[in-house]
C-alpha cells in the first residue's frame, strides 16, 4: 500500500551534483542528476548576536532544507559508488558535501579548471538562495511511513 500523498507545494525541480573521488587515482568528478517538479525547498535565515566585553557581533546564518520524495533512482552512497562511472549517471545519492541547486541547471563541475570548480557553482547560485551544500541527510523511508522522503539540510 502506498501511503505517499505529497502536498501540492512539493513541486520544485532540483539539480543534484554528487561528488565522487576515485579510490585509486584520487581524481574528483561530479555527476549531475535532475529531479523535476517533485521536491520541497525552503530557505530561511537567522541573526545570531554574540556579545563579548560590551561588543556585539551579528552573524547572519542561512539555512536551506530540501525534501525529496522517495525515488527509484536513489541509491545509498555505498551502493552508488559501487557502480561504474557510466551507470552512476542513471542514479543519484545524497551525502554530506554533495550540492543541490534549485531548478534545472546544466553547469559542469570540474575541480581542475578555474571557474568550473564546486566552489564556483556554489558562489554562482548562493546569491539567489538557490543552492545548498549538504551538511546533513536523513533517509525517511520505509517502516510504513507516509510521505516517504529524503531530508537534506545545508547552507
Amino acid at each position: 500500500m502506498n501511503n505517499n500523498y505529497y502536498p501540492s507545494w512539493w513541486n520544485t525541480t532540483i539539480t543534484i551534483y554528487n561528488k565522487y573521488q576515485d579510490p585509486l587515482t584520487r581524481v574528483v568528478t561530479w555527476h549531475r542528476f535532475v529531479l523535476k517538479d517533485c521536491c520541497f525547498w525552503q530557505a530561511s535565515g537567522d541573526k545570531v548576536v554574540i556579545s563579548t566585553n560590551n561588543n556585539d557581533t551579528v552573524l547572519n546564518t542561512a539555512n536551506i532544507i530540501c525534501r525529496i520524495p522517495i525515488q527509484e533512482t536513489y541509491l545509498p552512497k555505498h551502493l552508488w559508488i559501487a557502480q561504474s562511472n557510466d551507470i552512476m549517471n542513471n542514479y543519484f545519492t545524497l551525502a554530506v558535501e554533495d550540492i543541490i541547486v534549485k531548478g534545472e541547471v546544466d553547469d559542469t563541475i570540474n575541480e581542475y579548471a578555474s571557474g568550473s570548480r564546486a566552489s564556483d557553482l556554489l558562489k554562482k547560485y548562493k546569491a539567489l538562495q538557490g543552492c545548498l551544500q549538504i551538511e546533513s541527510f536523513s533517509d525517511n523511508t520505509g517502516g510504513g511511513r507516509g510521505n516517504e522522503h529524503y531530508f537534506v539540510r545545508g547552507i
